[in-house]
Order: C-alpha cells, then sequence, then structure tokens
C-alpha cells in the first residue's frame, strides 16, 4: 500500500497534483502541465500568459486600457480572477513545505511557473551550456578496455 501512496504522491492523480521534487524537474514539469491542463484548459492559458486584470478603456481614443476600481468588479470579471487563483493553488499545492518559502513573493500562477523554471531549469544561458557539455561529454565517451556492453550502457546513462 506504500509503494502505492508513493507512486500517487510522484506522479499525481485525477485530483491530486504531482509532488514536485527538485532533482526531478523536467519530469514534474511534464506531468503537472497535464495535470493543470485535465483540470481546466484555461487555467494553464492563465500559467501560460498571466492573471486577467479587470480594466476600463482608456478616455481618449488610442489610449492603454486602465485597471478598473475593484469596487466595479463584475461577476464575470471575479471569475476571470478566480482562474489564476486556482492555478497558482495547484502549483502551490505540488510543492512541498521545505521549499514553498522561497516562492512566497508569487502572487500569479505565471510568476510562480516561471519562477520555478528558472531555478531548476535555469536561464537561456545556463541551458545552452548544459547542452554544450553534454555533447562534449558524448564525443568523449568511449569503451574502456574490457568493459562489457552492460556496463559501458549503463555508464552513459
Amino acid at each position: 500500500m506504500d509503494a502505492l501512496n508513493e507512486h500517487d504522491t510522484e506522479n499525481g492523480t485525477l485530483d491530486k497534483p504531482p509532488m514536485f521534487t527538485p532533482e526531478d524537474y523536467d519530469t514534474w514539469k511534464v506531468r503537472m502541465e497535464g495535470f493543470i491542463r485535465n483540470q481546466d484548459f484555461k487555467l494553464w492559458k492563465s500559467v501560460l500568459e498571466g492573471p486577467f486584470i479587470p480594466t476600463v478603456p482608456a478616455a481618449g481614443a488610442g489610449g492603454a486600457p486602465m485597471p478598473k476600481d475593484p469596487a466595479l468588479y463584475s461577476d464575470e470579471d471575479y471569475k476571470r480572477m478566480e482562474v489564476d487563483s486556482k492555478a497558482l493553488w495547484l502549483i502551490q499545492m505540488a510543492i512541498p513545505n521545505s521549499i514553498i518559502h522561497a516562492f512566497k513573493k508569487c502572487k500569479s500562477a505565471q510568476e510562480l511557473w516561471n519562477s520555478l523554471q528558472q531555478m531548476y531549469e535555469g536561464s537561456e544561458d545556463v541551458k545552452e551550456n548544459k547542452k554544450d557539455m553534454l555533447k562534449q561529454k558524448f564525443e568523449n565517451f568511449c569503451q574502456e578496455n574490457n568493459e562489457k556492453m552492460t556496463s559501458q550502457y549503463l555508464k552513459y546513462v
């Protein structure tokens, strides 16, 4: 039974997000995206595009919309804002207590998602450096004298 619970914690279930593990960020990211999209695609859209901010048209022609006074929010405005709130909550629920404190300033799902990505995946420069190092490691990879294929394979993966 414990193995099943551990599997559910790692992979998530239909109503429980997969638990975040820093050492397996890439796998968690794929599973979490699937989990969020399965809950409601609008949630994933909020992660990608950011939260809905109610606005009113600018007074002059061609001006940028202005943020709406919260006293004037409609029920529809609240429904649309709740989408990001739920997306943020789903991501927060997947992050262990030992890590979540580092992201307490993130106020939107997009901000939290991007912060996790920056911390555990790195910037574009860091990703390029990792690719270059892996390519070099692959090019320098060779079989030792008297080394069995299985041993070589395990060394490679």
